[in-house]
This record gives C-alpha cells, structure tokens and sequence, in this order.
C-alpha cells in the first residue's frame, strides 16, 4: 500500500511539473529566438547603412575606372539617396499587405542582385541605373523592420533593439567608408560591391531561419497608399515628421559643416578630421540607455531630453569652437541623437496604431529626405550661421513636442 501511495503521489508530482517544464523550455527557446532575430535585425542595419556612404572615399578611383568625372559619380550618389527615399516610402505599406519577414527577405535578396550590378558598371549611365536599383531594394529595410519590431518584441526589449539599429546606423557611417577604402585600395572598387552583395546574400539566407513569422495585421483590401493619407492628416504625426526631418539634416550638416570650417580655419587634413568624427561616435553608446530613460519617464520626456542636448551642444560652440573643443562636444551631441531616433521610432510607432508599418515608413522617408537638404545647408552657410540656425530649428522643435499628444 505505501509502495502504492508513493507510486501515485510520484505521477501527480509529474503530471503537476511536466507542463511547467515544457513550458519553461519554450519560453528559453522563444527568448534564444529573439535575440537571434534582434542580432539579425542589428547586423543588417548595419550593412545596409553603410552603403550609402561607400561612395564617399571612392570617388576618385570610379571615376578613374569608368573615365568618367567626378562630379558625374557624386551624381550616381545623390540617385542612390533618391531612390533609397523612394525605397522607404514603398515598402513600409507593402509590408502591411504581404507581411514584414516577407518583404525584408524580398529586400535582401533583391540588395543582393542590385549591389553585384553596381560592381559591373562599365559607365556613367549604367553605374545611374544600377546604383538606383540598389537604393530602391535596400530602402526596403529600415521602415520594415522598425514596424517588425513592434510586432515581435515585448515592450520592455522593444526601445533597446530600435535604439542598437539606430546605433548601428550610426555606426555604419564609419564602417561603410572604412571596408570601401580598404577593399578599394587592396582588390579594386568593384570588390566593394561584390562583397557588400555577398553579405546580403548570407544574410538573406540566415533571415529565412531567424526572424520569426508574425501574421498580418489586416487584409489587403484599401488602396495600398491609403494609410499614408491618414498619416498626414494626425496632427501628432505631422509633428513627429515636422521633428524628425530636422534630425538628420542637423546631423549631416553640422559634420560637413564642421569639415569645411576646420579645414579653412586650421589645415586639418582628411586622416585628422576622420579621427574627429570618429570620436563623436562614442555618444552612440548613449543609446544604450534609451530604454531606461523611455521606462521610467516616458517617450515625450526622453525626447526632449534629445533635443535640449542637442541645443546645448550646439550653443556651446558659438563660443568654444577649437577643434579640442568640437571633438568633445560632438560626444553629447551624437549621444541626443542617439536618444532621438529610438523615441521618435516608438511615438509614431504606437500612434500609428495597426498602420505603423505605414507610419514608420513616412518616418524614414522624411528623415533621408531632410538629410538630402543637410550638405546643401552647410556648403552655403557660415559654420557660425549653420550653428545659429540649427539651434533655431531645435528650439522651434522643443516648442513643438511640447504640444505633442500621445
């Protein structure tokens, strides 16, 4: 009887801690998963961030290649930011008929096909067309996999995975110009192509057994652009836009701004003015901690604390402006607009609702559109100038979240 007892009270005990078990296991699985997907999501960002600066050290070595000018090559970038733009308006609502995992693969197989192009321009009208293939396939990254995140990651890992992409980004302006030199100085500049064109490949085969699959939010049933119109009618959004087109703009002029005016004022060469760029990437670490800041006071508030840093950084060069002195400054300065991007991401983000996935695509859309307008304001202003007027921006955008409604 006691050998009887203990037999059944053996089984209730397995019966009561199976499940627990099991599930324990999949919640591990699920967490490994997330963290494959957010290394992904991370990685990606990266390489593909970072060609849209791998035309900067190589203009001369196309142009030599291809005989043709300069000028003609520094054109085949700007098509490359165009269709990029037009790239990040596209696919953000296409994402919501089809689904994300289906676009962002879709966007990398095609990187993949567009980038080896590139590599194989054998002129000028062929290096403009390939080169616009590349910037329309790999805009299909960014407006996607921000949406992608809020459909797969809980709140709490949500701000940290968009503000690491947004660091990655960041990064990417560094690391883009770094592997182009480099690969153009050992094999030739088409390597550079051909390798980022490899990465896409790899990357799009990894994405296959990585992301996790989410369903569709709704049925492809309205106007495909039709979320879009809604977006600019939200008075919220149009401020969040209003913002947002200031950031990359602020970010891209004051670095050529900063080029020309220590190059002018001190001789400082190309090596010397890459070291003080490079130094202000230490502010991205920032970024790390958007997410406590966003937990414990809130999007709006980290949003300001983004754009009065920036104001203050800034102001603090209208009187110290030594190369020592904007190396340093330019630490807080990235480090707001690594607060920026992330809670800017989560505002429209939650105040699109169901249609993010469109929302987040006006986002980038307007952000690489106000970078556009950055190196035209810094070639036709004074650094002190530029300096005023983007303080003047940043103020007028203090005002603005001010009356932002969540």
């Amino acid at each position: 009887m006691i050998l009887s007892q203990n037999r059944s009270d053996n089984l209730d005990f397995l019966n009561q801690t199976l499940p627990v078990s099991i599930c324990y296991k999949r919640v591990v699985v699920r967490l490994k998963r997330l963290y494959l997907a957010a290394l992904f999501l991370i990685v990606t960002g990266i390489f593909v961030a970072s060609n849209i600066y791998t035309f900067i050290p190589i203009y001369q070595s196309i142009s030599n290649a291809i005989q043709i000018s300069v000028e003609h090559v520094v054109v085949g970038g700007s098509i490359f930011s165009f269709s990029y733009a037009c790239g990040l308006l596209f696919f953000g609502p296409v994402s919501e008929k089809i689904g994300r995992k289906k676009v962002i693969l879709l966007g990398l197989i095609l990187s993949f096909l567009a980038t080896g192009l590139v590599g194989f321009s054998f002129n000028e009208h062929s290096l403009y067309l390939f080169r616009s293939l590349q910037g329309f396939a790999l805009g299909s990254f960014p407006p996607v996999a921000f949406a992608y995140i809020f459909d797969v990651f809980p709140l709490r890992h949500r701000t940290l995975v968009l503000a690491l992409i947004n660091c990655g980004f960041l990064f990417a302006g560094i690391l883009g110009q770094l592997i182009s030199s480099s690969f153009t100085y050992f094999y030739g500049w088409e390597y550079v192509f051909f390798c980022f064109a490899i990465i896409y490949l790899v990357l799009f085969i990894c994405g296959m057994f990585i992301l996790p699959t989410v369903p569709i939010a709704k049925q492809a049933t309205a106007p495909l652009f039709q979320d879009l119109c809604k977006m600019i009618k939200n008075p919220s959004l149009v401020t969040c836009y209003i913002i947002t087109f200031s950031i990359l703009l602020t970010f891209i002029s004051f670095y050529d701004g900063i080029g020309q005016y220590l190059h002018e004022k001190y001789s400082i060469d190309q090596q010397a003015l890459f070291k003080i760029r490079a130094i202000g990437l230490i502010g991205a670490s920032f970024s790390l901690l958007t997410g406590k800041f966003v937990r414990y006071l809130g999007d709006r508030q980290t949003l300001l604390i983004g754009l009065f840093l920036v104001a203050f950084s800034l102001s603090f060069l209208l009187f110290i402006n030594t190369p020592a002195m904007i190396a340093i400054l330019s630490i807080p300065f990235i480090a707001a607009i690594s607060l920026l991007y992330p809670s800017l991401i989560s505002i429209i983000g939650k105040l699109g609702e169901e249609a993010r996935g469109s929302a987040i695509s006006l986002y980038s859309f307007t952000l690489m559109t106000g970078g556009s307008f950055g190196a035209l304001l810094s070639s036709v202003l004074d650094f002190p100038i530029l300096l005023r007027s983007l303080i003047g921006l940043f103020v007028l955008n203090i005002i603005l979240s001010f009356k932002l409604k969540m």
